[in-house]
């Protein structure tokens, strides 16, 4: 049954609804004609054994037919008048046959009685038998009339045989017109899967896309085209997002490639140039300097792909411990202001006492990336600033330079892309930035406000959500998933 087309089944089910109704309607009908039918055989009995009873009365029993004459009523119809022992008194035909058993007998002789007396040798029809007791001259005796039953079979049998046929005609007409209304019904769905098959993965992509035919009426066909083209609609999205996101991992690659590139190039020349020509001491001393920083360049790098790579595969590892954030931006701080010296400018730290569980290491890095940022691309003082703000701690990294362009703003965190109006690349650091603070349980914002503003939201508890206002959290770590960044490396 499972395998039959839906079509098909659903002309099965009508089909056996329809037999069961018709078969019903036709008991039915069969069972009252026969009703009526006997009705009709038992009102004649009466009817003849009132008359019969009447002339008794009136006339007594010596009025009546001899036992031996024939001429009361057709063999058909018998009408006996007896005793109450049995003995017959009058007979319209068939005097010698018993139409009634002494037990019949004796109940006919207090009340009236129908029995059904099948043919034998002597009556071949089966016939039915009505007696009651009369009362006459001082005597009780016995009336009984008979009528046939073949014709009532007869009838019976021919009406069965045209409720068969005509049932099955109607079964098998009414099959057709389901197995046609089951297919017009199912046409919205034929439709359907035609256009559907049309549809190719260009389709899918395109924003313009024809939308599968949608029955206007709100019932079960109409609710699965809408659904469907929901479902084909979030397909088309995934799959522009995820051509965007393999178009975005290109460039990414192009980008890394190109600056793995540029210092292996300059270690190559460097190699070349001191193997060519005969060294002195301080040209072969410069030489081995500008490869190790071309080596510690290539090496960042490396750590930066793998930290960024690991971020993406969610298994960033983080060795929780309690940081007082003061403390942590007065390090980061130490570290830059010989460069900001250099350059004429300050770093200014301002924090509260504020104490989270974080890893140390790990927020170090990234706040030493966002101030390495400040210190190239932006220009004036750079501002550290932390405080806390209910179950989170701000931190602020502020410069006083061109800021973040609109181009890099609306795509925030994009792995080498333009961050100032000069058109100069992050390079890494704020993905790397973007992925420390999310391992944490975290958020962060880039803004300009009077020059470049990056804004970090850490938890006091990481395996709590950051609640910031305003801030569009758009991949927040679950319960688990922090729960799992925070297990020990």
């Amino acid at each position: 049954m499972s395998r039959l087309p839906i079509r098909w089944r659903l002309t099965l089910a009508f089909a056996v609804a329809l037999t069961v109704v018709l078969c019903a309607a036709g008991v039915f009908l069969y069972a009252q004609l026969r009703a009526d039918v006997d009705v009709g055989i038992e009102r004649d009995l009466r009817l003849r054994a009132d008359q019969l009873s009447g002339l008794l009365i009136r006339e007594g029993a010596s009025a009546l037919t001899t036992t031996h004459s024939e001429d009361l009523e057709p063999d058909e119809t018998i009408a006996h008048i007896l005793k109450a022992d049995g003995t017959v008194v009058a007979a319209s035909s068939y005097a010698n046959v018993k139409l009634l058993t002494p037990e019949q007998l004796r109940v006919a002789a207090n009340r009236e009685l129908f029995v059904d007396r099948p043919g034998d040798a002597i009556v071949d029809e089966s016939l039915r038998v009505f007696a009651k007791p009369v009362h006459a001259r001082g005597d009780t005796y016995i009336v009984a009339v008979t009528d046939s039953l073949d014709e009532r079979a007869q009838t019976l049998a021919s009406t069965l045989g045209v409720e068969i046929i005509g049932l099955s005609a109607a079964l098998i007409a009414a099959c057709g017109v389901g197995y046609w209304v089951a297919g017009l019904a199912l046409r919205p769905v034929e439709a359907l899967r035609q256009r559907a098959a049309a549809i190719s993965a260009d389709d899918l992509a395109d924003g313009e896309r024809e939308p599968l035919p949608v029955s206007p009426v709100a019932d079960e066909i109409g609710r699965l085209g809408r659904t469907l083209n929901d479902m084909l609609d979030r397909i088309g999205r995934a799959q522009a997002a995820q051509r965007g996101a393999l178009e975005q991992q290109r460039r990414f690659l192009a980008d890394a490639s190109h600056q793995l590139r540029t210092p292996l190039a300059i270690i190559k020349a460097e190699v070349e140039l001191a193997q060519a020509e005969p060294a002195r001491g301080d040209d072969l001393r410069d030489t081995m300097a500008s490869i190790g920083e071309e080596t510690d360049r290539l090496t960042r790098l490396t750590e930066q792909l793998l930290l960024l790579a690991a971020a993406d595969e969610e298994r960033l590892g983080l060795q929780p411990e309690t940081v007082n954030v003061g403390d942590l931006l007065a390090e980061v701080s130490e570290r830059g202001r010989g460069r900001a010296q250099l350059d004429g400018r300050m770093i200014m730290v301002e924090s509260d006492e504020s104490m989270i569980t974080a890893d140390r290491q790990r927020l170090e890095y990234a706040l030493g990336n966002l101030m390495d940022n400040a210190l190239i691309h932006g220009a004036g003082n750079v501002e550290l600033i932390a405080h806390r703000a209910g179950d989170t701690v701000e931190i602020h990294v502020r410069d006083q330079g061109a800021g973040f362009s609109d181009t890099y703003l609306a795509h925030p965190f994009e792995r080498f892309a333009p961050t100032a109006s000069t058109g100069r690349g992050t390079g890494l650091g704020l993905a790397i930035v973007q992925a420390i603070t999310e391992a944490h349980g975290g958020v962060v914002r880039l803004t300009n406000d009077a020059g470049a503003s990056v804004t970090l939201w850490l938890p006091i508890d990481p395996t709590r959500p950051v609640a910031a206002p305003g801030i569009d959290q758009s991949s927040p770590a679950t319960a688990t998933d922090r729960e799992q960044q925070w297990s020990p490396h």
